[in-house]
C-alpha cells in the first residue's frame, strides 16, 4: 500500500500548531509594539531578584544533603548525639623547631586560652596535652625537661601530634554544628592566633576537612557571581564578533533578566543556595542562549527578507517559536525527574533547573521580541507602531 502523506493544514496536531503560532505572532506584534512596558515589568523583577539574592542562605550542611532515614545517617546521628561532633577542628603548626620549649609552651596556652573563649570548641589535644599526661598533668619549663619527656612517650602516640622537628597538630573537638557556624568558629580562632603570637618562625593555619568544607561557603559565594559575569562576557565577546550588528546585543537583555528571576523563584519557594545550585545562574545563560540566539537568527533572516523589522519579528516568533516552545518543555520534562530523587540536594537542583528552562522560554517568546524592537529595529518599527496593525501585512 502507497504512503500518501496528509493534505497540509490535517490533522488536530497541525490545527493546534497553527494556532499556537497564531497567537505568539499576535503576541509578538503587540510586544513590539509596546517594548518598554515588558522591559520594564522583566526589570522590575530583575531588580527584586538582585536585591534579594544576598538573603538566600548558602546550604552546605552536609547532613541536609542527603535522606534523613539513610541508614548511614542515622547510626551518625547517635554517634554525634553521645559523643558530640565527629569532625575535629585541627591546626597544623609549622616550623623550625616545633618542639622546642617555647612552641610546645605556646601551644599548650593557646589550646587552653581556645577553650575558654569559646564554648563550641570541647576540647583540645596537642604534643603540649601529650606531655602533660606523660609528665604527671605538668609541663616541663624547660627545653631539657620537655626532651626527656618526648623520649619517653611512644613514638606511635608522639607521631599523632608530632612529625619530626618541623610539624605538629594541636586538634580541637566540638559541638554539633552547621557549617556556617563552623566558618565563624574557625575565623575566630584564627583571630585569636593574629593577635597571640606563636614563636618567631612558626605559623599556624587550619587544615583537613574542618577547614575545606566551612571554605566551602565563601568559594561558593565568590564564584556564583564569577560564574555569571564570565558566561555574560564570553556571550557578548561571541555575538558582537559573528553578526557584528547592533541586535547581536539583544539576547544579553533576556539573559540578564533571566538569571535574577531565578533568584526571585528560589526566593518564594524558599530554596536555599547549594553547591550545585550556586552554577544556576551560569546554567541558566547557557540553555537561555540557545533559545534567543535563535530567535535573533531568524529575526534577522526575516529582516534580510523582507526589510521590515516589524514584519521580521512577527514572523520570526512564528516560525521558531513552536519549536523553541517543544524543545523548551522537553528539557524541563527531563529534569523534572530529578525531583522525585530522595537526595535533597538532587531533587532541588531539579526544581531549580525547571524553572531556570521556563524562565528561559519566556525570555525568548516574550522578552526577546521586545529586546529586538527596542534594539534592532529602528524607525520603522515606530512608524509602524503609529500606523496601528495594518502597518504590519498579513502572510500569505
Amino acid at each position: 500500500m502507497q504512503y500518501r502523506p496528509k493534505p497540509a493544514g490535517a490533522g488536530r496536531g497541525v490545527a493546534l500548531k497553527n494556532r499556537y503560532d497564531s497567537l505568539l505572532s499576535g503576541a509578538a506584534v503587540t510586544i513590539a509594539k509596546n517594548p518598554v512596558p515588558v522591559l520594564l515589568v522583566a526589570a522590575v523583577v530583575a531588580f527584586a531578584g538582585i536585591t534579594v539574592d544576598t538573603s538566600i542562605p548558602i546550604d552546605t550542611n552536609q547532613d541536609s544533603f542527603v535522606p534523613p532515614d539513610m541508614p548511614t545517617k542515622l547510626s551518625l546521628n547517635t554517634v554525634t548525639g553521645v559523643v558530640g561532633s565527629v569532625q575535629p577542628f585541627p591546626l597544623l603548626v609549622e616550623g623550625a623547631g616545633v618542639d622546642d620549649y617555647q612552641a610546645i609552651a605556646w601551644t599548650d596556652r593557646f589550646g587552653g586560652y581556645a577553650l575558654d573563649e569559646h564554648l563550641e570548641l570541647t576540647g583540645v589535644t596537642s604534643i603540649a596535652t601529650l606531655i602533660r599526661e606523660y609528665n604527671n598533668g605538668v609541663l616541663p619549663a624547660s627545653q631539657s625537661g620537655i626532651a626527656a619527656v618526648l623520649a619517653r612517650i611512644p613514638e606511635d602516640e608522639r607521631a599523632k601530634y608530632l612529625d619530626g622537628h618541623t610539624a605538629s597538630v594541636v586538634q580541637f573537638s566540638t559541638i554539633e554544628m552547621e557549617m556556617d557556624a563552623r566558618n565563624r568558629v574557625k575565623e575566630a580562632v584564627m583571630a585569636d592566633i593574629g593577635w597571640m603570637q606563636p614563636p618567631p618562625g612558626i605559623v599556624v593555619y587550619p587544615t583537613g576537612d574542618y577547614d575545606m568544607y566551612t571554605a566551602l561557603i565563601a568559594n561558593i559565594a565568590q564564584s556564583k557571581g564569577e560564574m555569571t559575569y564570565l558566561g555574560f562576557a564570553l556571550i557578548l565577546a561571541y555575538l558582537l564578533i559573528v553578526y557584528r550588528r547592533r541586535y547581536a546585543v539583544s539576547p544579553l537583555v533576556p539573559l540578564v533578566s533571566l538569571v535574577d528571576w531565578n533568584v526571585a523563584g528560589m526566593l518564594l519557594l524558599g530554596i536555599d543556595y547549594s553547591p550545585m545550585t550556586a552554577c544556576l545562574g551560569s546554567m541558566t545563560i547557557g540553555v537561555a542562549s540557545e533559545y534567543t540566539i535563535l530567535m535573533m537568527e531568524r529575526y534577522a533572516e526575516e529582516l534580510e527578507e523582507t526589510g521590515d523589522p516589524l514584519v521580521a519579528i512577527r514572523d520570526g516568533v512564528q516560525k521558531v517559536g513552536t519549536a523553541v516552545t517543544v524543545s523548551a518543555l522537553v528539557t524541563a520534562c527531563g529534569f523534572s525527574a530529578l525531583v522525585l530523587s530522595n537526595f535533597k540536594i538532587i531533587a532541588t537542583f531539579g526544581i531549580t533547573t525547571v524553572i531556570a528552562v521556563g524562565f528561559s522560554l519566556i525570555g525568548a517568546i516574550v522578552i526577546m521580541p521586545a529586546a529586538l524592537a527596542l534594539i534592532g529595529t529602528g524607525r520603522k518599527v515606530s512608524a509602524g507602531a503609529k500606523e496601528g496593525d495594518a502597518a504590519v501585512p498579513e502572510r500569505a
